[in-house]
């Protein structure tokens, strides 16, 4: 019986140079970065938990439009994942993660509905993101069995001329011509437009995160999904790229500035405003020109990166936030119907708002100028109590209660309630759907 001969000795550093893991093929990072994410959306939209001052006023300007943007990025990345990663699936393979593709991103559309729906109460102060990610999902089809490059070519071309083509088509629809009266004519039979105010062309092109705009963010994750994330050397490539995407296109944005004037003092909801094209040269976020998505894009990388290192070198300790990245939909979902709740019993503001926004929320129904105002109680009053108390450290309460309630949940099930809920729909249509193979 012979012994094994060792392997050569650069084949026994490229092992070394491989972080490991404890959890078998999962890339722990990923959901660190999707904890990141939704983390962002809290601090939008709950404040900053456990800060005041600087840092918090800090910490809500870093999150406006980049924790989306992040958000959106990392829905590519996991396209990569559940299509083979760095070699994309062909041939029955492909067919088969298509189909369970379009079922996810149809449930993500009911879903986000459903949820758009359920909280109409909180006016202009949040816009659902999951039936944008349904659409993405459809729009991503064609693109899964690409390779890193082609997908990188896609994601480039959008990104700078998605926000431009979005502010053409949205200039002509905003005129009284026939083109106008045929989308208006469409949004009065369109079932999302009916339901919840978001039909075909909201998702696509005309609302706060249109597939226009934002697909392009999508197909950079399905290109950095493709590499091979495991490996140091790429990090420290996407690290290094990342950032200096990011400060070239901030710098070059700021110097467009010097020469445009200051920007107006308007409300930029996702697109750029039709009646201000000086926003095509700003990177304000939100605001859906070329130079936000490549500045966000440059952040989301490095911040990816660095939630992979993270993830290896501490795994232990930051366990509880890589579980509650894991339950980023239910938790998303969670925290939509809580404000929601916030703003019907009028301790919304209780946890620190700007100004602006607490004085309008003390006018209660009173400002019917402004377009799609919050449900605020009409008489502007503010909870007492117990009610009183959980809305004024609201943001603590949730953070907590995320990281918690995502521990104990993962002790007893591999999912989160809503992503195992998809995940079993997945399953269960794709076997009716599917003729079985011997």
């Amino acid at each position: 019986m012979t012994a094994a001969s060792p392997a050569p000795r650069h084949e026994a550093q490229r092992r070394d140079q491989r972080p490991r893991t404890a959890r078998g093929n999962r890339l722990l990072g990923v959901d660190l970065a999707r904890f990141v994410a939704i983390f962002g959306m809290f601090v939008i939209h709950f404040g900053a938990p456990f800060s005041g001052g600087f840092v918090e006023i800090g910490l809500a300007q870093a999150s406006s439009g980049r924790a989306t943007a992040l958000f959106t990025f990392l829905a590519g990345v996991s396209l990569a994942m559940l299509t083979g990663r760095g070699t994309p699936l062909t041939g029955a393979a492909l067919r088969d993660a298509r189909v369970r593709v379009a079922i996810r991103a149809v449930l993500l559309l009911i879903i986000g509905l459903a949820l758009a729906k359920a909280t109409e109460a909180t006016g202009f102060l949040l816009t659902v993101i999951i039936p944008f990610y349904g659409v993405y999902f459809l729009l991503s089809l064609p693109f899964l069995g690409m390779g890193p490059r082609g997908t990188a070519i896609a994601a480039g071309v959008l990104v700078v001329a998605g926000p431009q083509a979005s502010y053409l088509l949205r200039s002509m629809l905003a005129g009284n011509n026939s083109v106008a009266a045929a989308v208006g004519a469409f949004n009065s039979v369109d079932p999302g437009r009916l339901f919840a105010e978001l039909g075909v062309l909201d998702l696509t092109l005309l609302d706060f995160y249109p597939a226009a705009t934002y697909l392009g963010l999508v197909l950079a994750g399905i290109t950095i999904g493709r590499l091979d994330l495991r490996s140091r050397a790429v990090r420290l490539r996407l690290g290094i790229g990342s950032v200096l995407v990011a400060v070239v296109t901030y710098t070059t944005s700021a110097l467009l500035g010097l020469v445009t004037g200051p920007l107006p003092e308007v409300l930029t909801e996702g697109t750029v405003p039709i009646e201000h094209p000086e926003f095509l040269l700003a990177a304000r976020p939100h605001s859906g020109s070329t130079f936000e998505l490549l500045g966000s894009l440059g952040v989301a990388v490095a911040i990816l990166v660095l939630c992979l290192e993270l993830a290896d070198r501490f795994e232990r300790p930051l366990l509880p936030l890589i579980k509650a990245g894991t339950m980023a939909l239910t938790l998303y979902a969670l925290h939509a119907l809580v404000m929601a709740w916030q703003i019907v019993v009028g301790g919304w503001p209780m946890s620190g708002v700007p100004e602006t926004l607490d004085n309008l929320a003390s006018m209660g129904q009173a400002a019917t100028w402004i377009p799609d105002l919050p449900a605020f109680p009409p008489d502007g009053h503010r909870p007492e109590g117990i009610v009183g108390l959980v809305n004024t450290y609201m943001s603590e309460l949730f953070l907590v209660f995320s990281l918690v309630f995502a521990t104990m949940w993962k002790r007893f099930f591999r999912r989160g309630p809503l992503e195992g809920a998809v995940s079993t729909a997945v399953t269960w249509c794709t076997e009716r759907l599917q003729p079985r193979r011997a």
